[in-house]
């Protein structure tokens, strides 16, 4: 087990936003393994307040780059995922389906393809497209693919001192 958690943990280190994808399609059981780990994502009392729309026709794709203002570069990847909460879970709705949008985004690192979370607000046009019913909210849009060019660079974080406190806020953890 400690290994998998290092490869997780690696995951996490390493995934960066992808914007521009390579001209090879992703295999369908890796896209569906995609949408599988933000289904298996936990929510609040399990209530899995969200729908995952998965788009892999090239209409579709392209009807995503025109409708997401910070996601025109979906019209080049290889598939996306529309994710949406239930209006009625509110603030909760947002913190699960942001849950599953991270689930997705590592397993699809893990699997070499990458991804990034465009939209975020103004996506009503994409629910209406994409047939959910207004009882839903569109939080984001994951457009998937091959990265087109090797992927590396240094993650810009705060130093760890500045974000992370041991027993009490502004003491050094230990």
């Amino acid at each position: 087990m400690l290994h998998m958690a290092h490869e997780v943990f690696e995951a996490v280190r390493t995934v960066l936003a992808v914007r521009e994808y390579a001209d090879r399609d992703i295999p369908a059981d890796e896209v569906r393994r995609i949408a599988e780990a933000g289904r298996l994502t936990a929510s609040a009392s399990n209530g899995q307040p969200w729908h995952f729309i998965v788009v892999r026709e090239r209409a579709g794709l392209q009807k995503l780059g025109s409708l997401v203002r910070t996601g025109p570069y979906t019209v080049n990847a290889r598939a996306a995922v529309i994710v949406a909460y239930e209006k009625a879970a509110g603030s909760i709705g947002v913190s699960d389906a942001s849950r599953a949008v991270q689930s997705m985004i590592l397993a699809a690192w893990g699997d070499g393809i990458g991804s990034n979370w465009t939209g975020f607000s103004d996506l009503d046009r994409v629910r209406a497209e994409f047939g959910l019913p207004d009882t839903y909210v569109v939080i984001a849009v994951m457009p998937l693919g091959y990265p087109k060019r090797k992927v590396v660079g240094n993650k810009k974080r705060k130093p760890f001192d500045e974000v992370v406190s041991g027993e009490r806020f502004g003491s050094p953890l230990r």
